[in-house]
């Protein structure tokens, strides 16, 4: 702590001069990591989205979206059911 005040007191900057550097520093790291936070919110949205689509397409066989992740169809499940 002492090699601090010795510094600041070699480059003549008071506190008032420090303080106000800091809380700027502070303010552009702050707005910065907001920016970021709701980018990846706005992604996992995005990605928990396709794995809704993607579980419901699975589970009832009816595709959401407009290109199909998998290919199966209504009818080949009930022959499956049917083979059994």
């Amino acid at each position: 702590m002492e090699t601090i005040i010795e510094l600041l007191k070699a480059i003549q900057f008071n506190m008032l001069q420090v303080s106000m550097a800091g809380l700027l520093i502070f303010s552009v790291g702050y707005l910065i990591g907001i920016k970021k936070v709701n980018k990846l919110t706005h992604e996992i949205y995005d990605l928990q989205k396709d794995v809704l689509d993607l579980n419901e397409e699975l589970l009832f066989g009816v595709s959401t979206s407009e290109t199909p992740v998998i290919g199966l169809k209504p009818d080949s499940l009930k022959q499956a059911k049917f083979a059994k």
